[in-house]
């Protein structure tokens, strides 16, 4: 079993909004195997690995976390109701913790070439979510690194400026920090680096506004672990990141 922080609070992306720590508890004993393209029709000898039952199911480690938590933090500050992970509510000596668990995964693209990440298991039943966050975090510090320290600047005055409009009432709902992030990494390393802050946030604002009218552009981007689309199979709504991007482009030119 592994345990590991994830999230905006490892990605440095973090805002006040984003006050809790997301920490993964993944069950590493054996691996669930995802395939993409042409992986999907080879059999598990022709991709390399040999297949096994495991031990464990998602609902049994699931209880097992649940019942470990509990006996550390006490019944009453862990809230076992959401659909993803389990709520740690602070106290005086602990920050609020979403603890997920999930189950080490390897995708692969390739016969005897796979992708470490994890699968998570809603408790609705709900189709399981694959994510990769290793991936997400070096691929977020590269981005950084190219950009001048701006991608993570970028990031978080968006989701600041986010914040101010639903406190405004200028949108009603938020977009999922992970979904800033990702719209931020698609934005070309050229838009960043200006001699002020907001020439770059005017610059990122512009190319997402424009890139989420166009089908043809907004399809082709990645989410930040560069292994999913991030706007095919339904996971998240490009219409709901442009009337965001629209509206927050509308406040800072009122600025």
């Amino acid at each position: 079993m592994r345990v590991y922080a994830k999230g905006s609070s490892q990605n440095n992306t973090n805002v006040r909004r984003d006050s809790d720590v997301d920490v993964a508890v993944e069950w590493s004993e054996d691996a669930y195997v995802g395939t993409i393209g042409a992986t999907k029709d080879l059999t598990s000898a022709q991709l390399g690995y040999t297949p096994v039952k495991s031990a464990m199911t998602p609902g049994g480690f699931r209880s097992i976390v649940e019942a470990a938590l509990m006996a550390e933090f006490g019944a009453g500050l862990v809230d076992v109701t959401g659909d993803k992970a389990i709520n740690i509510d602070p106290t005086t000596t602990t920050l609020d913790a979403d603890v997920v668990p999930c189950f080490e995964l390897h995708r692969y693209d390739a016969p005897g070439m796979y992708h470490v990440g994890h699968r998570l298991f809603p408790r609705s039943g709900a189709l399981w979510i694959d994510n990769f966050p290793q991936q997400h975090y070096d691929n977020g510090v590269a981005k950084n690194n190219r950009t001048g320290g701006r991608y993570k600047d970028m990031v978080r005055g968006i989701k600041r400026l986010e914040s101010e409009l639903l406190a405004s009432g200028a949108i009603s709902s938020a977009l999922p920090g992970y979904v800033v992030e990702c719209l931020v990494f698609n934005v070309p390393d050229d838009r960043f680096n200006h001699n002020r802050l907001v020439e770059d946030l005017e610059a990122v604002y512009l190319y997402l506004w424009s890139g989420l009218k166009d089908a043809a552009i907004y399809r082709e981007w990645a989410e930040v672990h560069d292994l999913h689309y991030l706007f095919r199979g339904g996971r998240h709504s490009p219409d709901a990141a442009f009337q965001f991007i629209d509206k927050a482009w509308d406040a800072l030119l009122e600025q």
